[in-house]
């Protein structure tokens, strides 16, 4: 009895602390955890290795080199859209395209991390020899790091806020099934966890928030830029420095707008508020029905009530038949 206690306390500590790191850190900090815990930490590739002889080079297209794992592979139609995607993106934002983009498709974040260091599904980074954008991702088809690449390429490295507010406002337009930037901010505006931008604008400050929050607010925000004072004027911003002070950013956008950051983040709540953001999608978005949400949320449900149902029946007969055992050892 005291043993079964101390198995299903154990249970608990090890659950809550699972819960605990998927909320503050998310899904990737907990899986890094498990991961340490059972294979030693990883190795890191010296710098200017990544494209080495373990890769191989899958396809090309006008725009991308697509390397992968040997074994591995890059559905057709992720490098017909990533070409569509491109060119919406250099049309949009009246900018040339490079002329390649090397695209790494890694077989898993564990190997993505062990190869650039980065814990997160997607990184775009300096070229192996010193020049251009490199795309690293566990997907095939990755328009947020490929807004990177052009951004960076062609535009600058601003702060946070403007460079992931424009990867988020294209990857989610661009990403089949993703809904809408301004449909996600608009859900945390009414649950009012919108996030001030005065606490989003420094590169510091962007990066200590929860991703999803900050993500959304910048993209939207972004998004509400572009389509209302056009491309040149967000392109002056990306010539700012990635690790510019709040006075500098607020200066530099009250020159190019004309308007105080701050008025212009009333007119864009204003919006948001209207509802007339709603319809401005700008990709190949295949929203979900509710209908077709709630059934797929009930069937995760019982397949996880049933699941842990029969974990639990298979617990406690693995643990009658251990006691079993070790009585008949006596």
């Amino acid at each position: 009895m005291v043993l079964r206690r101390i198995l299903l306390a154990s249970l608990f500590v090890i659950c809550a602390f699972a819960i605990a790191c998927a909320y503050v850190g998310g899904v990737a900090a907990l899986t890094d955890r498990i991961v340490h815990w059972f294979r030693p930490g990883p190795q890191f590739a010296p710098p200017g290795t990544m494209a080495d002889a373990e890769w191989e080079l899958y396809a090309e297209t006008e725009h991308f080199r697509y390397h992968v794992r040997p074994g591995d592979h890059i559905p057709s139609w992720a490098m017909k859209l990533a070409e569509d995607y491109l060119a919406v993106a250099c049309t949009t934002l009246s900018i040339e395209p490079p002329p390649v983009v090397p695209f790494y498709k890694h077989p898993s974040q564990l190997d993505l991390y062990e190869t650039t260091g980065s814990h997160s599904t997607g990184v775009t980074v300096v070229g192996s020899d010193g020049q251009g954008q490199e795309v690293h991702s566990v997907h095939g088809y990755d328009p947020h790091e490929v807004m990177h690449a052009l951004a960076h390429e062609t535009m600058g490295h601003p702060p946070a806020f403007f460079d992931e507010g424009l990867a988020t406002a294209f990857g989610w337009d661009w990403t089949p099934g993703e809904r809408d930037v301004h449909r996600r901010a608009t859900g945390l505006l009414d649950q009012e966890r919108i996030v001030p931008l005065r606490r989003l604008l420094t590169d510091w400050d962007f990066r200590s928030y929860k991703a999803y929050p900050a993500y959304t607010a910048a993209g939207s925000f972004v998004k509400f830029l572009l389509a209302n004072y056009g491309e040149d004027r967000l392109a002056s911003m990306f010539e700012l420095d990635r690790f510019s002070p709040l006075e500098a950013i607020e200066e530099r956008f009250s020159g190019v707008y004309a308007r105080s950051i701050y008025q212009v983040e009333e007119d864009w709540l204003a919006a948001l508020c209207s509802g007339i953001l709603l319809d401005d999608a700008g990709g190949p978005v295949m929203e979900e029905s509710p209908a077709s949400l709630a059934s797929t949320g009930v069937i995760l449900l019982v397949a996880t009530f049933a699941g842990a149902v029969l974990l639990i029946v298979a617990g406690e007969r693995l643990y009658d038949t251990t006691a079993r055992w070790l009585r008949s050892l006596r």
